[in-house]
């Protein structure tokens, strides 16, 4: 009944009521424009900042060297990072591109990418695969080149005064927009990289059959074994650890022996180990023991750190894991034992002369060893020599042990076409990082330069949108802050005018028996009814100016920006706070009405 009367007394003075309503709107209106111009333009910076990746880009502008464990852990550290890709140096990275015509040439940098890669993927491109590429548009442009079609990559080089090139075919897997790239670029996988760089140093190439030199693995020990048929003097066994590269030596006992050895010699044999402290020993050190001990008949065995390996027959596909060490010939002459030899594939169809020998119960025959040192993975096609040998315990010759043994301080791999084992690369010249928000890019960079490394980021440009951000909702507050009091004052005093105007009339609906709550509710009733109108007027306006503004610069935004626009939930609390608003404002003329006499009305009639 209350809303009833205040909806009716409304519609009764309705030229007041409109006049209140417009003064009203003529509040909210203009903030609401305000505010959807700052919320638009911030959102529509903030969206073109986040949808590009270069945006997010961490490029660095310093040289030097960042091994494969610096990028796993980077990778890993935390949640900041969306992406990264070693790069190889940059003068090595740059190609050659003719068409399938061989009519159009250009010459082209070499970008890493991988699995992820914002820049493609958020730019509508995939990643290409082994064989494929994806080109920038300059790039696609020059070369007259479309998705699909081949092109021919030429690396160049110099050898002893003569030019060499390499060729190879990619497909173009993609083409990106120009707002990705303006520069004339094709991503390839690192690894087309990294044989790139190699065939421009001189180093053979397999994947490609480019000819040059092989870095091929070389065999590393911890110290070496000297089994002598007299014992060594003190003075001997400072003179064998004196220039030599040795560190300490000490005489094993039998018992000794077969634990750290993997095999016992004959009692006649004293054992002594000499080993090296930091650094691994070389063939060259090995030597130096030789000549240490010639005339002596003494037998001299490479030695490493037992390796953990993993043997799989390639007969019954069983797996074992075993315990390597390493062999040689004259270790069967003090042990008394025929050692049976396996083989390794060597180059031009020939077997390594390396052995790998295990117990029976694991089917002679080839297999694959594995080898994992610390976080370093290495795989090895072998061949299983028959033999008895003891019970978890595997053996190979000292230069295949060696050259497995390189695994403890830098990578190695097999590589199938050169059926060798290679070095890997220690190092790359520098990378490609995307953070994963723009918001992470300033600790990204905070943290590469606490490294040392310094970058180059779009964090002035970030900031700057959110220091526009922050002054532009200051101003809005401000100006809101004024407009609200503004409104308040004005629906205040127009409510609490009309209290005053309409006292005879409300004492005598208390005459009639409404009571003080009851008749709270009609000038709060009456602040919402007229707030609500005003509200409903405010955002027909909104929208109104919101589509003229919006049209107005279509021409500088993209289909889905907007200048000048509010979310549904900036509505939600528009009404909520306009509302609550109007009940702050009604209540001090509800007040007053709870003051009236009821007695006046009868003193007035």
């Amino acid at each position: 009944m209350i809303f009833r009367l205040a909806l009716k007394d409304i519609l009764h003075d309705w030229l007041l009521s409109t006049c209140l309503v417009l003064a009203i709107a003529s509040i909210i209106a203009p903030l609401l424009i305000l505010f959807g111009l700052q919320f638009g333009t911030i959102e529509t910076l903030r969206n073109r900042l986040v949808q590009d990746p270069k945006n997010r880009e961490i490029r660095p502008l310093t040289t030097r060297s960042f091994t494969r464990e610096w990028f796993d852990t980077l990778g890993t550290s935390s949640g900041d990072i969306a992406f990264v890709v070693p790069m190889t140096r940059q003068i090595a990275s740059s190609i050659t591109a003719s068409n399938a015509t061989g009519e159009l040439k250009e010459s082209l940098a070499l970008m890493a990418t991988a699995e992820g890669d914002p820049l493609l993927l958020e730019n509508g491109v995939a990643v290409p695969p082994a064989d494929g590429c994806v080109l920038t548009e300059s790039a696609a442009h020059a070369l007259n080149a479309k998705v699909g079609e081949s092109l021919t990559f030429s690396a160049q080089r110099i050898v002893q005064g003569r030019y060499e090139h390499g060729t190879f075919p990619v497909r173009i897997a993609g083409i990106l927009e120009e707002r990705a790239s303006s520069l004339r670029t094709a991503y390839v996988r690192l690894e087309v990289i990294e044989a790139v760089e190699d065939f421009k140093d001189g180093r053979a190439v397999p994947l490609y059959g480019w000819q040059g030199e092989l870095p091929t693995a070389y065999p590393v020990f911890e110290g070496v074994t000297i089994l002598a048929p007299e014992p060594l003097s003190k003075l001997e066994e400072v003179l064998l650890i004196n220039s030599t590269g040795f560190s300490r030596i000490e005489k094993l006992a039998a018992d000794q022996a077969t634990g750290i050895l993997g095999y016992a010699p004959g009692p006649e044999w004293s054992v002594y180990l000499a080993r090296v402290k930091q650094r691994a020993a070389s063939e060259a050190n090995i030597q130096a023991i030789v000549n240490q001990l010639r005339g002596k008949g003494a037998r001299v065995v490479p030695w490493i750190e037992p390796l953990e390996v993993t043997l799989t027959s390639a007969a019954d596909s069983r797996a074992v894991s075993l315990k390597l060490h390493t062999i040689t010939d004259q270790v069967g002459a003090v042990t008394g034992t025929a050692w049976p030899q396996g083989s390794m594939p060597g180059r031009d169809g020939k077997r390594w002369p390396v052995g790998v020998s295990v117990e029976e119960s694991l089917a002679a025959g080839e297999a694959t060893l594995r080898v994992k040192v610390d976080g370093r993975h290495l795989q090895v096609p072998v061949t299983i020599g028959k033999g008895t040998v003891p019970p978890g315990r595997a053996y190979a010759a000292a230069s295949f042990a060696g050259a497995l043994n390189l695994l403890r301080y830098r990578e190695v791999r097999y590589d199938d076409k050169a059926a060798e084992l290679l070095l890997s690369r220690q190092g790359y010249a520098g990378f490609r990082l995307y953070a994963a928000t723009i918001d992470d890019v300033d600790m990204v960079q905070r943290r590469l330069e606490q490294e040392g490394i310094t970058v180059h980021t779009e964090r002035e440009r970030i900031g700057e949108v959110r220091r526009l951000d922050h002054y532009t909702t200051l101003i809005f507050w401000l100006i809101a802050a004024v407009g609200v009091i503004g409104a308040i004052s004005a629906l205040t005093a127009s409510l609490y005018a009309s209290v005053e105007r309409k006292k005879k009339e409300l004492n005598v609906l208390r005459l009639l028996g409404l009571l003080k709550r009851e008749l709270v509710l009609f000038p709060i009733f009456q602040g919402l009814l007229l707030s609500s109108g005003a509200l409903v007027l405010s955002v027909v306006i909104f929208a109104t100016v919101s589509r003229v503004i919006n049209q107005v610069f279509s021409d500088h935004l993209q289909a889905t920006e907007s200048l000048c626009t509010l979310s549904g939930s900036h509505f939600l609390l528009l009404a909520a706070g306009v509302l609550g608003l109007s009940t702050v404002s009604a209540t001090f003329a509800a007040l007053r009405a709870t003051r009236l006499d009821p007695a006046e009305a009868l003193r007035d009639e």
